[in-house]
């Protein structure tokens, strides 16, 4: 019969330093995905990186660099977003309630 994976996962789960790692992994993956999003946005909105670049007053290569990273500042968002006709808004969620964090600089 075969196993459950919430049964083989189990021991990895107990471990601290393994929760520990798959909590690392899961942040270092979701920040990938966030890095992708950014690159499906631009490039829906038809904005090339050489386009995106003028508009930021940086290199081409300077927002390739952008877009792989994982871990931008709040500030680079927000450039960023903008150069792209939009703003950036954070939302915060604990438990049942959600504060939403407008970053427009006109709010």
């Amino acid at each position: 019969m075969a196993k459950k994976f919430k049964d083989l996962a189990a021991p990895l789960y107990a471990d601290p330093e393994s929760r520990a790692q798959i909590e690392r992994d899961k942040r270092e993956m979701e920040a990938e995905i966030f890095a992708c999003k950014l690159v499906d946005l631009r490039q829906e909105l038809g904005v090339s990186q050489t386009d995106l670049a003028e508009r930021l007053g940086i290199s081409q290569a300077g927002v390739s660099k952008l877009e792989r990273s994982t871990n931008p500042k709040l500030s680079t968002m927000r450039k960023l977003t903008e150069a792209l006709g939009g703003t950036l808004h954070i939302q915060v969620r604990v438990g049942d309630r959600s504060i939403e964090l407008g970053t427009d600089v006109n709010e």
